[in-house]
C-alpha cells in the first residue's frame, strides 16, 4: 500500500474512533490513546538507564498488548516510590517498554515502539 493510502487510512480510522496504538514490529495492538495519562506533570518523559541509553516513554493507564518480564525492582526507578518491570509485546517479545507499580500501576511504553498503523 502506498504511503498517502496508509496517512489516509490511518486518519479514516482516527475520525471513526479507532485510537488503538500497535506495536511497530508486528503491529499487534498494544495500547489506545485513550488510556494516556500523565505522570509527573506530563504524558512524555525523556529518560536514561544506568547504561546511557536514552528513552522517550509515553504513559498509559492500561497496556492490554503487553506482557511482563522479571520481578519488580526499585532500583533506578524513573519514578520515585515506583517499582518496574519490563514490558513486551505479547504477540512478538519485542521491549516495547515498561510496567511502573506500586501505590498505582501505569506503563511507559517506548515512543519508537508504537505506531497507529495497523498494517505493516
Amino acid at each position: 500500500m502506498l504511503d498517502t493510502e496508509q496517512s489516509d487510512k490511518n486518519e479514516v480510522q482516527k475520525r471513526q474512533g479507532d485510537d488503538r496504538l500497535f506495536c511497530a514490529k508486528c503491529h499487534a495492538t498494544l495500547t489506545r490513546q485513550c488510556f494516556a495519562i500523565h505522570r509527573r506533570e506530563a504524558h512524555q518523559h525523556t529518560v536514561f538507564n544506568p547504561a546511557g541509553h536514552v528513552f522517550t516513554l509515553l504513559c498509559f493507564i492500561h497496556a492490554p498488548g503487553a506482557g511482563m518480564l522479571g520481578k519488580p525492582s526499585t532500583e533506578f526507578s524513573w519514578f520515585p516510590g515506583l517499582a518496574w518491570r519490563v514490558a513486551l509485546c505479547i504477540e512478538c517479545g519485542t521491549h516495547i517498554g515498561w510496567e511502573f507499580s506500586g501505590p498505582e500501576t501505569f506503563f511507559g511504553l517506548i515512543k519508537p515502539t508504537l505506531t497507529t498503523s495497523s498494517n505493516p
